[in-house]
């Protein structure tokens, strides 16, 4: 996967938050963290150690979110 690719995954993990609404927040959560999770194993895959570094901070944010 290229680094744009990964960007991207990232980018469409922010947009399931920031769409949400109170109802699917919790659906959104999980699909955003999985969409990062993703990002973060394929980052490392091609060893782009900023890219694995930007999920983990958006992981865990939502993690601390879901507090």
């Amino acid at each position: 996967m290229e680094p744009s690719e990964i960007f991207e995954l990232i980018i469409k993990a922010d947009e399931k938050l920031k769409y949400s609404t109170e109802k699917t927040a919790a659906v959104r959560r999980g699909q955003a963290a999985e969409l990062l999770v993703q990002a973060r194993d394929a980052a490392r895959e091609i060893g782009n150690e900023q890219l694995v570094q930007q999920a983990e901070t958006r992981l865990a944010d939502l993690d601390a979110e879901g507090r």
